[in-house]
C-alpha cells in the first residue's frame, strides 16, 4: 500500500469517527459540531462507501477490517499514553534548554520547552529558555529526552493542543512513527514521518484538514520519536489542565 493510500485511509477513518462523535455530542475537547452538510464529511462518506465495496470484494472481510485497524493503530505505535498532567520540577536556575540535559538527567527529568512544538521558523528550539523540567516515567531507557508542549490540532485525535510529549533525541525514527522534526518553512512540528520519493520525508498530520509537508534531504532535521504523551483533560472534557510545578530540593 502506498504512503498516500495509507494516509488517505487514516484520514477517512478519522473523519468518520470524528463526525460520529459530533453527531452524538461526544467531542472530548469541547469542540462544537459542524454543519450537517460539511463537505469534508460528504467526501469522507463517499470514500468510505468505496472502501466498503473493496471490503466486499476481499476473500476475507475480517482481514480487511484488521488491515484498517492496524493502519489507524500505527499512528500511535510506541507512544506511551499517560492520561494526566506531567509532574514538573523546578531547576536550580533557568537557562537555555541545551544546557539543561545533563543536570535534568541526574534528577530523572527532562527539560521542558514551553513554546510548544510548533516553534517559529526563526527560533532554534535548543536555544529557548527553560525554567521547568518534566519528571520521567518509570521504565524508560537511558537517553537524552526533551519535553515539548503541543500547539494546535493537527495531530488529533492522538494529540491535543496543550498535551506534553516526550521526545527521545537518541533513538532512530522508523517509518510511520510520530516524531518531532524541524521544517525550514514551518519550524518545529510533530508529525507522522513517512518516506517519500527521492530520499525526502513526508510529514503527515493525523487531522486530515492539514496537508502533508515535504522535507527534502538536507532541508531540515528529524529530532527524534515521541515516546510518551501526557494528556490531562478535566472531568468535563474541556481543555487540558496546566501541569503544576513541584518545588525544587
Amino acid at each position: 500500500m502506498s504512503d498516500r493510500r495509507e494516509w488517505e485511509r487514516d484520514a477517512v477513518v478519522w473523519l468518520v469517527g470524528r463526525a460520529s462523535e459530533e453527531a452524538t455530542g461526544g467531542m472530548a475537547d469541547g469542540a462544537t459540531a459542524g454543519p450537517p452538510g460539511d463537505p469534508r464529511l460528504v467526501r469522507a462518506m463517499a470514500h468510505f462507501a468505496v472502501w466498503r465495496a473493496e471490503a466486499a470484494r476481499e476473500a476475507d472481510a475480517d482481514r480487511f477490517a484488521e488491515r484498517v485497524r492496524r493502519t489507524v493503530a500505527a499512528a500511535g505505535r510506541s507512544v506511551r499514553r499517560i492520561d494526566r498532567a506531567p509532574e514538573l520540577v523546578r531547576p536550580d536556575a533557568p537557562g537555555p534548554l541545551a544546557a539543561m540535559f545533563a543536570a535534568a538527567r541526574t534528577r530523572d527529568s527532562a527539560p521542558l520547552a514551553e513554546l510548544g512544538v510548533a516553534a517559529g521558523t526563526g527560533r532554534e528550539l535548543f536555544d529557548e529558555p527553560c525554567d521547568a523540567w518534566v519528571t520521567l516515567p518509570d521504565g524508560l531507557p537511558p537517553a537524552r529526552y526533551v519535553a515539548l508542549r503541543v500547539v494546535g490540532d493537527s495531530m488529533t485525535p492522538l494529540l491535543h493542543s496543550g498535551d506534553v510529549v516526550l521526545v527521545d533525541l537518541d533513538a532512530a525514527v522508523p517509518p510511520g512513527a510520530i516524531a518531532v522534526a524541524r521544517h525550514p518553512d514551518h519550524g518545529s512540528v510533530v508529525k507522522r514521518v513517512l518516506r517519500a520519493d527521492g530520499g525526502a520525508l513526508r510529514l503527515v498530520s493525523l487531522n486530515p484538514a492539514y496537508p502533508p509537508l515535504e522535507l527534502p534531504p538536507g532541508a531540515g532535521a528529524v529530532l527524534g520519536p515521541v515516546v510518551v504523551r501526557w494528556c490531562a483533560h478535566s472531568g468535563t472534557g474541556d481543555r487540558p489542565a496546566k501541569p503544576r510545578l513541584a518545588p525544587g530540593p
